[in-house]
């Protein structure tokens, strides 16, 4: 009997504890599972649970709420960061010419490339972002100098960085075909002399180098001749009159590469 009655007061007792106690549905890390926890505050079920929050991490109902039966506690993660961006914008063209008055279409360009560098701040509510706030935005400008070559179907073949291209300053002169002082119509490589085609020393620019000289334009170095040594040109024109144009005139040289072809 006293045995029976021990018994029934010790089931009587336990069940009067998970009576009290409270079965809370836990949310975090992106799973939800039901607790048996001690009655107390969301702040103690955490502490019970061994879960730890981080400094911007945040609970629903707040971590002072008295736990209830089958009350929710939801736990969001928070993560703040600053996320940069890069974003390319048409580029400024402050000059540009199309041209194929020597020996082949080509298109020359100067200009800036834009690009504008965006920094944000982004919070993310357990792997969601909520918001996006600017935090800094600057506008890069990059100059350029370009030649692009083309060939003979119209689609471009090869561009140039004029910027990072060795440059000669050099002086000038012209000549054409029926020239007095030239000997004949055929440069050094053969070819026939036409706009485009310069003579220069071997020494100084290797014959077959692809050139650019502003104010004359794409040229090709093919030519060679007894006058001409050390900083000296020769630029093929059309006659008499273009020659006293480029006659002892300061030049710059652009140097872009050395081929077979122009």
């Amino acid at each position: 009997m006293m045995l029976g009655l021990a018994l029934f007061l010790a089931l009587s007792a336990g069940s009067l504890y998970w009576w009290n106690t409270p079965s809370v549905l836990l949310t975090v890390d992106g799973g939800t599972r039901k607790v048996h926890a001690h009655p107390g505050t969301v702040a103690d079920l955490l502490k019970e649970q061994g879960i730890a929050l981080a400094p911007d991490d945040f609970t629903t109902p707040p971590l002072t709420t008295h736990l209830a039966h089958n009350m929710p506690v939801k736990i969001t993660r928070v993560l703040n960061s600053l996320e940069k961006e890069r974003v390319r914008l048409p580029p400024v063209i402050q000059w540009q010419t199309r041209t194929r008055v020597n020996l082949r279409r080509v298109l020359v360009q100067k200009g800036a490339a834009v690009e504008r560098l965006r920094s944000w701040r982004v919070t993310r509510y357990d792997g969601k972002e909520v918001s996006r706030r600017l935090a800094k935005e600057k506008t890069l400008r990059h100059p350029f100098f370009t030649l692009t070559l083309f060939n003979d179907s119209g689609f471009p073949l090869k561009k140039y960085d004029l910027l990072k291209a060795k440059t000669l300053k050099m002086l000038a002169t012209g000549y054409y075909v029926g020239d007095p002082m030239v000997p004949g119509d055929e440069t050094r490589m053969g070819y026939k002399l036409q706009r485009g085609l310069v003579a220069v020393d071997p020494t100084v620019i290797p014959l077959g180098t692809r050139l650019y000289i502003p104010g004359y334009g794409y040229s090709f170095a093919a030519d060679t001749g007894s006058a001409i040594k050390g900083l000296r040109i020769d630029l093929a024109v059309k006659d008499a009159k273009e020659e006293k144009l480029y006659n002892h005139r300061k030049v710059t040289v652009y140097l872009l590469d050395k081929t077979k072809k122009w």
